[in-house]
């Protein structure tokens, strides 16, 4: 039975070929694609990494089991589907970040991914977030006194000691300006005091992305000051690798509950008190999550809707990426 691709479905890029069989003592498993050996596998999982290219017709995959000491021969062939006329052709890696429930180790095919109502053929899943910067956005408005400042940066101190090694981190301070980000190895000795109003929207899209960033932002939750709209900001935020989770001393603005929404992040309401918890919370989240990774393609440029949904009653979705801009 062919994990991927499926039958009917399209091929477009790089992407694994794999099956799953139930054939004993295999010794041996050939792939081809329109009748060309495209390579082989020896052990489980049955599979290999093939790049389909850009070519908009019909493929025939096949791949031949060995067994029994290669007494035995078996091949299964699957069709995948032409691309239409219509249809945009975009290969762009998509990693997608998620929260799942399962009594078991997650594979591509428990899951289930569309992209503006077109379904995506899932390269890979791996049970961890890999390598990530972390930027810490603290509000320093003249709101955060009463030891909520202190309580935020103490909360960052915390963070830092669950980083991961390869993981980088930065913290930008912001009231009615934003500060430019600064080493978070730096903190004990920062002396720092609230004041101004507040900027939220600017700072959280000031961060610099060249790589999968995760977004902590501590804030009591207002924003007076911002230049960007909330959309400009969503959108700048949106078309990245950035995953925004936030802990906010009262109520949370729209802006900050859309950002966590559609980047797959998560909001909590915080105290002085318990900050240093909740921000523990958050980063135990983030090292507990999942990555799947497919090629987009079939979908025009602009705001991409992802649905992931699970393919197996014992695999639950707990939180995923919304979407992302693109182009």
């Amino acid at each position: 039975m062919f994990v991927n691709p499926q039958p009917g479905g399209q091929a477009v890029g790089p992407q694994w070929i794999e099956i799953t069989t139930g054939v004993p003592a295999i010794n041996r498993v050939d792939f081809s694609v329109d009748d060309v050996l495209v390579g082989v596998a020896r052990k489980p999982p049955y599979k290999i990494a093939y790049d389909f290219g850009t070519e908009t017709s019909s493929r025939l995959v096949s791949a031949t089991i060995f067994s029994d000491s290669f007494r035995k021969r078996e091949t299964v062939t699957i069709r995948t589907a032409a691309l239409t006329a219509g249809e945009s052709i975009n290969v762009d890696l998509v990693e997608l970040p998620l929260r799942v429930k399962s009594s078991r180790t997650i594979r591509a095919d428990d899951l289930r991914v569309r992209e503006n109502n077109v379904d995506q053929t899932i390269r890979e899943v791996r049970p961890e977030r890999g390598p990530a910067h972390f930027a810490f956005v603290v509000d320093r408005s003249l709101s955060m006194g009463g030891g909520k400042l202190e309580a935020a940066l103490s909360a960052v101190e915390v963070a830092k000691k669950m980083l991961r090694p390869g993981d980088t981190s930065s913290l930008t301070l912001f009231n009615h300006n934003v500060d430019k980000p600064r080493p978070v190895a730096g903190l004990p000795g920062l002396r720092v005091a609230p004041s101004g109003g507040t900027s939220l929207r600017d700072a959280v899209a000031s961060i610099p992305v060249s790589d999968r960033t995760y977004a902590i932002v501590i804030t009591d939750g207002g924003d007076r000051n911002s230049q960007l709209t909330e959309e400009a900001a969503l959108r700048k935020v949106s078309s990245t690798k950035t995953i925004v989770a936030a802990a906010v001393f009262g109520d949370a603005s729209r802006f900050l509950q859309r950002a966590t929404s559609n980047t797959g992040g998560s909001l909590v309401d915080a105290t002085p008190q318990n900050l240093a918890a909740k921000i523990r919370g958050i980063m135990t989240d983030i090292n507990s999550r999942y990555l799947a990774i497919y090629q987009s393609h079939g979908t025009k440029n602009g705001w991409r809707t992802i649905e992931v949904t699970p393919r197996k009653r014992d695999v639950t979705i707990t939180a995923s990426r919304k979407g992302y801009f693109a182009g």
